[in-house]
């Protein structure tokens, strides 16, 4: 008899290896914009747009000029041989990592080193655009690009804002020379639409307006300011704003040298 044949039994199919989760694809950082700063330079009148060019040459930068007049009195400026009290603000917005850079520049280029022809100095930004934070730091060029910011010396220095009527001219600039400072930059202004401000301090405000720029010692700061108040706050007809912003860095022997302190002094004795 033919033998069955048996039937070979298949052998069990293996279990299908389950596949692990794709991992997700890793996230990129988004790309650290450089830090920027605000550089302001007071400069003698026809003198910006030479700054301007200086500066520019080193990197793409944005640069905004205004006009003012220095508070120097008459007799100051034939003590130091100088002419006009017209100043150039010029207000920059520079890459942090250039800073010292850039500050070494305008001394070079205008001189700043001697009285009369100037200062620079830097403020921090908390916040700019990001069209105009990177078209300013990607302009630096070579290595520069990615060299970490030097840091300067701390340099105690405050930038006072005074704004008031326009009237009060004179006696806020004495007032505030009295404090202590011995020179700052006016600039006419005009107050807009102040009047849910005016309700709620229950002052008038000024609306032709001058605005004083005053750079001195931190140590002076609140003396200068409250001397500001007393002969022209808000209570008074002057009707004035005072505000300070540190500054970060400061060139240019300016008005605020002990140099300048003494003399002025001396023309004064």
């Amino acid at each position: 008899m033919p033998q069955k044949q048996v039937e070979k039994t298949k052998p069990p199919k293996q279990a299908e290896k389950i596949k692990p989760p794709k991992q997700p694809e890793k996230v990129k950082p988004p790309k650290q914009i450089e830090k920027t700063k605000l550089m302001i330079s007071i400069v003698n009148r026809g003198d910006d747009e030479k700054l301007a060019d200086a500066l520019s040459e080193e990197t793409r930068l944005l640069h905004y000029s205004f006009l003012g007049k220095g508070t120097a009195r008459s007799n100051i400026l034939d003590y130091f041989g100088l002419t006009s009290v017209e100043k150039r603000i010029v207000v920059t917005v520079i890459p942090e990592s250039m800073e010292r850079r850039l500050l070494t520049i305008a001394v070079e280029t205008l001189k700043l080193y001697l009285v009369g022809n100037g200062i620079a100095f830097t403020i921090p930004l908390t916040s700019v655009s990001a069209l105009i934070a990177n078209a300013v730091t990607s302009g630096i060029v070579g290595s520069e690009k990615h060299q970490k910011g030097e840091k300067m010396k701390p340099i105690q220095y405050e930038l006072i804002a005074a704004v008031y009527n326009l009237e009060y001219s004179d006696t806020v600039i004495e007032a505030a020379r009295g404090a202590g400072a011995v020179g700052g930059t006016l600039i006419n202004a005009r107050t807009l639409s102040s009047n849910a401000v005016e309700e709620f301090v229950g002052a008038g405000i000024s609306h032709e307006s001058e605005i004083l720029l005053v750079v001195t010692e931190h140590e002076r700061r609140n003396e200068i300011m409250r001397a500001i108040r007393e002969v022209a706050g808000l209570k008074t007809q002057g009707k004035a704003i005072v505000l300070s912003l540190p500054v970060d860095a400061l060139v240019g022997i300016g008005t605020i040298s002990d140099e300048y302190r003494q003399k002025e002094e001396d023309v004064q004795q």
